[in-house]
Parts: structure tokens; C-alpha cells; sequence
């Protein structure tokens, strides 16, 4: 009986060797040898269930930190989000220099043509003035050079 005992109860490792010792010393004054299997049937079923609620309060507890971590921890989702976001801003603000510079490259394009106008006003006045000046500057560089 003893040892049937020990194979039950030793493997589980939740019972000493001295409460072993008592629980069968008990159980030897205490109950004829029938009832014997009986009630170490009912100590072992007492130790299983012992047993899994600490195992079931460990996991209760293991879910509660790791609810608590998740709530602490950046997710998958949370970060995704934040990139799109990131990305949504990026995409504003790309849009907004592109309108800036298509607006600058306008007024430089009005800049240009009115200096090409002005360069061309200069050009036909300079044509003019070599046209009517030319026998004039002629005179002026021959007396210059005799």
C-alpha cells in the first residue's frame, strides 16, 4: 500500500516525504485496510486538483501580464498605422512643394520672356543705331587712327 502510494503521489513532486509519511500513517490508524485505496484514491484526486488551480491561477496570471504588456508594447497594427500615417504627411507635403516649385518655375518662365522682349528691343535699337551711325563712326575711328 505504501509503495502503491509513493508510484501516485512521488511523481507529481507536490507531496514531501514526511507528508507522505503522515498521510499513511493516518490512514493506517484511521481506516480499515478496504477503505484504505479508497481514501488514497480521494488524497491523490485532492493533490491532482490542488494542483491544477495553481497551474490555472499561473496561466490566469501569465494572460494578465501579457495583456498588460501588449497594451504597453507597440503592435504590428499601431505601428502600421503610424507609417501610414507617416506616409499620408509625406504625400501633403510632396503635393505642397511640387505646388511651390510649378508655381517659382512659372514666374521664373514670365521672368525670362520678359527678358528676352527687353534683349530683343535692345538688339533691333542697337541695329538702328549701328545702321544710322555707321559713315559717322567710321570718320570717327579713320581721324583716330591718322
Amino acid at each position: 500500500m505504501e509503495g502503491h502510494i509513493m508510484q501516485v503521489i512521488q511523481p507529481n513532486h507536490t507531496i514531501s516525504q514526511s507528508t507522505i509519511a503522515l498521510i499513511m500513517k493516518l490512514i493506517k490508524k484511521s481506516y480499515k485496510e478496504e477503505e484504505q485505496q479508497e481514501i488514497l484514491n480521494d488524497i491523490v484526486a485532492i493533490v491532482d486538483e490542488v494542483k491544477r488551480d495553481n497551474r490555472i491561477s499561473s496561466e490566469a496570471i501569465r494572460e494578465e501580464v501579457v495583456e498588460k504588456l501588449k497594451g504597453e508594447l507597440a503592435t504590428k497594427d499601431f505601428v502600421r498605422a503610424e507609417i501610414a500615417e507617416s506616409k499620408q504627411e509625406l504625400k501633403q507635403e510632396i503635393a505642397e512643394v511640387k505646388t511651390e516649385l510649378k508655381a517659382e518655375i512659372a514666374e521664373v518662365r514670365a521672368d525670362y520672356r520678359s527678358l528676352r522682349q527687353e534683349m530683343k528691343f535692345y538688339a533691333i535699337g542697337l541695329g538702328v543705331l549701328m545702321i544710322i551711325l555707321q559713315p559717322k563712326v567710321f570718320d570717327f575711328i579713320t581721324a583716330f587712327l591718322k
